[in-house]
């Protein structure tokens, strides 16, 4: 994307920490950070923008670039700014920029003070992308902003009250775009084969937004691949509360995953609460990318543990149950469902793993399947055939 600007008698491009370029025609010396005025900017094609992008600056011969990373959360309005730093207030466009005003030659910051040139950034996405779901409930308003731009332009639509999934949606999954997902009610309620499509939408690594729910409990639960029920929440905590007896009780013995809001520093505790089965339990944390969504990423706890760095703020977890329950929840009748949805067996071993169920798991409950023995019946039954008509052409020979 291309943003067109003008040079400015007064443009200095002296600030250490930011670059802008304004939609005002006239700005004051004290406007250190400033480019460019009377930029036009593209406000829907701005918003469409997620991820690292590239970005360069021109005027006249003048080149410089950088990257930076689109703030999830910036709103468009009559000027763009860049920032160095991880300050991410709706104004700001993008962060972590490696180009700010200060990094201009003098000869290029004499280029913009020249009201006669042209100056052009131009921004461009450097992905890949992860798949974006947005989930969105009909019973409530439809979304306004960014997601609401987003989910108005989206790849493909998912109705999770139907009884298929449409394939083009799988398209858009696989090509890491964004899918606007509607739903009737709660997500409890959805069927076996939009079950299946959001474990396998999370299998992809997509991230999920979704509507009306304010705590990010929902979202972070189908970005590990699991359903929204079974699940033990135990809303926002800290240290102290995951330490006193009934929240221990349920970290050390729940046989679902436990899903909670807490600081990203207090999983230190859980060394404590789950003694004798620290290291063997996982938990999903944010993966920390900016972007819109929850995205997640699955990890050994004393991993998670020795990660976090003082200070991080409240982020939500969801704690797989020890692998002893596994089967607590007997998930093994709907395997063969899944299966037949399209549902692979690499998708269901991803998404079954923080329950304990090991691949050898996952096969051997399949295999007990009907379907699947008579698939296993006619793949065998071919490799027969084909031994014994190879075994014929050597006999000719």
């Amino acid at each position: 994307m291309k943003i067109h600007a003008r040079g400015h008698e007064n443009v200095r491009a002296t600030h250490a920490k930011t670059l802008e370029i304004t939609g005002e025609r006239d700005i004051t010396a004290r406007a250190t950070c400033v480019v460019g005025v009377g930029a036009a900017f593209d406000a829907e094609g701005l918003a469409l923008m997620r991820g690292p992008v590239a970005v360069r600056l021109s005027a006249g011969p003048h080149v410089a670039t950088g990257t930076a990373v689109v703030n999830p959360h910036h709103e468009v309005t009559d000027r763009l700014v860049l920032r160095r730093s991880e300050h991410a207030s709706p104004d700001t466009f993008a962060f972590r920029s490696t180009l700010v005003a200060s990094d201009l030659d003098p000869d290029f910051a004499a280029a913009l003070a020249d009201p006669a040139n042209e100056v052009t950034l131009t921004l461009t996405e450097t992905g890949p992308r992860r798949p974006l779901v947005l989930v969105h409930r009909r019973d409530l308003p439809e979304p306004t902003g960014r997601p609401g731009l987003l989910w108005r332009e989206a790849d493909a639509s998912v109705d999770l009250d139907a009884a298929r999934v449409p394939a083009e949606s799988r398209t858009a999954l696989a090509d890491g775009g964004v899918i606007a997902a509607s739903v009737s009610g709660p997500l409890e309620g959805v069927s076996q084969a939009a079950g299946a499509w959001l474990a396998d939408a999370a299998g992809h690594g997509a991230r999920f937004e979704v509507r009306g729910d304010a705590t990010g409990t929902v979202p972070a639960l189908l970005a590990a691949g699991l359903p929204v029920a079974p699940a033990v929440h135990l809303g926002r905590t800290d240290r102290r509360s995951l330490a006193a007896p009934p929240h221990a009780e349920l970290l050390r013995t729940a046989s679902v995953p436990v899903v909670f809001r807490a600081p990203a520093a207090d999983l230190g505790v859980l060394a404590e609460v789950l003694a004798g089965s620290f290291e063997d339990r996982r938990i999903a944390v944010p993966d920390g990318d900016a972007d819109l969504g929850h995205g997640v990423s699955w990890l050994p706890l004393p991993e998670a543990v020795a990660a976090v760095e003082e200070g991080e703020e409240e982020r939500v977890f969801v704690l797989a149950p020890p692998e002893r329950g596994a089967w607590n929840v007997d998930l093994r009748p709907l395997l063969p469902l899944l299966v037949e949805q399209g549902v692979t067996a690499r998708t269901l071993s991803t998404v079954l793993r923080p329950f304990g169920i090991s691949r050898r798991d996952l096969y051997d409950a399949l295999g007990d399947a009907p379907g699947t023995r008579e698939k296993s019946a006619r793949e065998k039954g071919a490799r027969d055939k084909g031994a014994r008509d190879q075994g014929r052409g050597e006999k000719k020979e």
